[in-house]
C-alpha cells in the first residue's frame, strides 16, 4: 500500500497513554497561546461548521510541475514511504507555525534527534510539559525501537533513513522542539523521497568508504535497531545533507502534544474487536470530543485509523490492518450527521477510493461520515 504503516505495536492489550493529557503544572503560566493542559473534553453538538486554515502549499515535484493535479492543490504525499506518521505530524506542525514543515525533517528528528536534549531548552512551557510527563524519554525510546524496516531493496535489512518504517506522532511532535524548523521547501518531502532517490543510491555506495572517517554524533543517541557500520554512515550524511538545505529557524510557539488512544495501532485495535474489547461508546465520544475540542479552538489534530475506510483492499495485499495516519482540517454537518474532512498524505487518487467515499474526496481530501471514523479510530493527538 502507499499509504504505508505509519505505527506500530506495544504489548498486545495496553492502553497507551503516552506523552498524553497532562496533568497541570502548577507553576505554569498562563499563555494565550497555549491551550490548557488538561480541559474537558466536550462534543460539539450542533456540528457547527468548522475549517481549519492550513499555511500555503510549496511542495513540488522533481522536475517539472507541469500535471494535473498540481502538488499545491493537493496534501504533500508520502508516496512509497512508510511514514505516513511524519506527513500526518507535519501538518498538525504546520497548522501550528504558520509554515509548510517537512516530513521529512519530521521522521529525521523521530529517528534520530537525542531526547535528552529536550531537558535543556530553557522555554517554561516545555519545561512544565516534561515535568507533567516524566516517562517521556522511555516512551520515545519505545517508540523508536517499534520502527520496522523495508526490505525493498535492502536484502540486509540496513536501517537506513529511507527504509525506516513507523512512529508515533506525539513523540515526533515533542522531538520537533529541538533545532529549529525546516519548510518544505528547503527539504522537499513530496512523493516521499522521490527528491532524494539518486542522493540516497550514492550514499549506499560510498557508505563503505565513508565510514572510517565520519563523525556519527548526530545518530549517536538511536536504539541499536536504528543502527549499523553501513547504516550510521548514511544516515549521518543524509543528515549533514538535511543541515545544509535547511535554513532553520526557531519555532514561533512551542509543541506540546496532548494525546489519548485505546490501542497502539490498528492491528491492535482489530484484534480487540475480535476478542470481544471493543472501546466503549463513552471512550469513542471522548475521542470524537477531543476532535471537536481540538478543531473548535484553531487546531489541526491526527486521528489513527484504517486506511480501508478509504479504500477496498486488494486480496492479495498482506496487509490486514493499513494502520494509517491523518489529521483532521474541517467538520460540517451534512446528510442528517456529522462529518469531518481528513488530510490524507498517500497521493492517492480519489477515483480509486471506495463508492459513496470517492464522491466526497476533492484531490486527497476526504469527508468522512461520523459512523465512519468511529468503526476504526484509536488515537487522537493535538497540540496545545
Amino acid at each position: 500500500m502507499r499509504s504505508g504503516a505509519g505505527r506500530t505495536a506495544r504489548a498486545s492489550g495496553v492502553v497507551l497513554l503516552a506523552l498524553l493529557t497532562a496533568a497541570p503544572a502548577a507553576a505554569e503560566a498562563v499563555d494565550p497561546r497555549i491551550l490548557p493542559a488538561k480541559p474537558h473534553y466536550a462534543r460539539n453538538a450542533a456540528c457547527s461548521p468548522v475549517t481549519i486554515a492550513m499555511p500555503p502549499s510549496t511542495h513540488r515535484l522533481p522536475g517539472s510541475n507541469r500535471i494535473s493535479p498540481r502538488p499545491a492543490d493537493i496534501p504533500v504525499g508520502q508516496g512509497e514511504s512508510a511514514i505516513c506518521f511524519a506527513y500526518a505530524t507535519a501538518d498538525m506542525i504546520s497548522q501550528r507555525v504558520g509554515v509548510a514543515v517537512s516530513p521529512l525533517d519530521v521522521a529525521g528528528k523521530f529517528y534520530f534527534a537525542d531526547p535528552a536534549r529536550l531537558s535543556a531548552i530553557r522555554d517554561p512551557r516545555i519545561r512544565a510539559h516534561l515535568r507533567a510527563h516524566p516517562d517521556h524519554l522511555a516512551d520515545i525510546a519505545w517508540s523508536r525501537n517499534a520502527a520496522d524496516i523495508s526490505k525493498d531493496g535492502n536484502p540486509h535489512l540496513e536501517p537506513y533513513f529511507d527504509k525506516l518504517e513507523g512512529g508515533e506522532e506525539d513523540a515526533a511532535a515533542l522531538l520537533y522542539n529541538l533545532g529549529g524548523l525546516c519548510e518544505e521547501r528547503d527539504l522537499p518531502s513530496h512523493e516521499g523521497y522521490a527528491h532524494f532517490t539518486g542522493y540516497f543510491a550514492a550514499l549506499r555506495f560510498s557508505a563503505p568508504a565513508r565510514a572510517p572517517n565520519m563523525s556519527f554524533r548526530s545518530v549517536g543517541t538511536a536504539p541499536d535497531k536504528l543502527r549499523s557500520r553501513r547504516a550510521d554512515a548514511v544516515n549521518a550524511a543524509w543528515l549533514a545533507q538535511a543541515e545544509a538545505l535547511c535554513q532553520r529557524r526557531p519555532l514561533p510557539v512551542p509543541l506540546l502534544p496532548v494525546s489519548f488512544r485505546v490501542a497502539a495501532n490498528q492491528l491492535e485495535f482489530m484484534e480487540m474487536l475480535e476478542a470481544g474489547r471493543a472501546p466503549g461508546a463513552s471512550t469513542v465520544s471522548r475521542m470524537l470530543a477531543m476532535v471537536d475540542y481540538a478543531l473548535d479552538h484553531g487546531r489541526a489534530p491526527t486521528v489513527g485509523y484504517s486506511w480501508y475506510v478509504l479504500e477496498e483492499r486488494d486480496p492479495k495485499d498482506p496487509d490486514v490492518a493499513a494502520d494509517h495516519s491523518s489529521a483532521i482540517v474541517a467538520r460540517r454537518r451534512a446528510g442528517g450527521g456529522c462529518q469531518y474532512l481528513v488530510q490524507d498524505n498517500t497521493g492517492e487518487y480519489c477515483a480509486r477510493m471506495r463508492e459513496g467515499i470517492r464522491e466526497r474526496c476533492d484531490n486527497g481530501r476526504v469527508w468522512l461520515k461520523e459512523e465512519e471514523l468511529r468503526r476504526t479510530l484509536y488515537s487522537v493527538i493535538y497540540l496545545r
